[in-house]
């Protein structure tokens, strides 16, 4: 399992300037497929300047374990957060 992309970010408003909420596509590849699910998530940064994302739960009709899927997006979200991939506004 690789998470190949995320699209279609949208950041959603939020009134608490530290926590940023987004809503994406992405774009991942199983053994022999690849699907695109929808996924909301958020990014928090704590006063000590660490970052911790937050994925909401995934679809039901997503076939694979969760967990793995899960650690492997938010680790890819991290990544573009660092980067300053997602959008700020």
């Amino acid at each position: 399992m690789k998470v190949l992309e995320l699209h279609s970010i949208t950041k959603e408003d939020g009134y608490i300037y530290y926590i940023h909420h987004y809503k994406a596509m992405a774009r991942i590849e199983f053994l022999v497929s690849k699907i695109e699910v929808p996924i909301s998530f958020t990014v928090e940064m704590n006063p000590l300047g660490i970052r911790t994302v937050e994925l909401d739960p995934l679809p039901r009709s997503i076939d694979y374990p969760v967990l793995p899927l899960t650690k492997a997006l938010k680790e890819y979200i991290d990544i573009m957060a660092r980067d300053g991939k997602l959008p700020e506004t």
